[in-house]
């Protein structure tokens, strides 16, 4: 009877040790839900306007059996860093104070706000056992637009009424690109999934207002809109199948 546990134990051993060796070598297709977080260092001629701003978004992506990622994904941008500080000059003072339909002061705040959206595609090179897990690389493609947002406590300062605000927004938007580098964990058992690395951004913009109210200039211009972020997300995998790196392909 001894023997009979310790031949039983070792078969269990072995069966739980190839359960988990399978587990890692198998590379797992599906659906990955993404939600992201990113701190954005603006340069070029975003630099110029704005400090540093944030990023919050989601996305979707299809991850194949050989590991590639196809998807699209979209991000709200905000920051308070304004560096056109004489944007509204003509009707404030100097601490920043307008006067409003009552006479009372009322401080105009300056914030920065925006979108990205991208279709991307990309790679996971796996690093080690885990070969949904790795080295990340994409690229990316599609439309940015930034702009700056006044705010008051007060709704009833007349320069900034209806579309009298606009003439001070600066909005720009155009065509922009991607890449990522990074790290991708995806979980054996679907515990803890996430992914953190570095983007580069090019966005090639132009102004698209007719006219600047402040200056009385247009505001047509074309730029150069580029930052680097430090991006972090949160992933929901949805596995649909998977495919053994010996090769083959099965469903779930």
């Amino acid at each position: 009877m001894k023997y009979f546990f310790s031949l039983l134990f070792l078969v269990l051993s072995l069966s739980l040790s190839a359960q988990k060796k399978d587990t890692n070598s198998v590379v797992r297709t599906g659906f990955i839900c993404q939600f992201t977080y990113d701190l954005n260092f603006p340069t070029a001629d975003l630099k110029q306007r704005y400090g540093l701003f944030n990023g919050v978004g989601t996305g979707v992506y299809y991850k194949t059996g050989r590991n590639w990622i196809w998807g699209a994904e979209g991000s709200y941008l905000f920051g308070n860093s304004i560096k056109e500080v004489d944007l509204f000059d003509a009707f404030t003072d100097a601490d920043g104070y307008a006067i409003d339909h009552q006479g009372n002061r009322v401080e105009i705040l300056a914030q920065m706000r925006g979108l990205r959206l991208f279709v991307k595609g990309g790679k996971i090179i796996p690093l080690g056992r885990n070969k949904n897990s790795g080295l990340m690389l994409s690229v990316g493609f599609g439309y940015m637009e930034h702009f700056i947002r006044a705010t008051n406590r007060s709704t009833t300062v007349a320069a900034l009424e209806g579309d009298l605000k606009f003439g001070y927004d600066r909005l720009a938007s155009g065509f922009t690109m991607n890449q990522f580098v990074g790290y991708q964990f995806l979980d054996p058992r679907r515990r803890i999934n996430f992914f953190a690395g570095v983007e580069f951004t090019q966005g090639y913009t132009q102004g698209r207002r007719a006219i600047n109210f402040d200056t009385g200039l247009p505001g047509n211009e074309k730029r150069s809109d580029g930052s680097i972020g430090i991006r972090i997300g949160w992933l929901l995998p949805i596995y649909t199948g998977s495919a053994l790196t010996s090769g083959g392909y099965k469903f779930r």
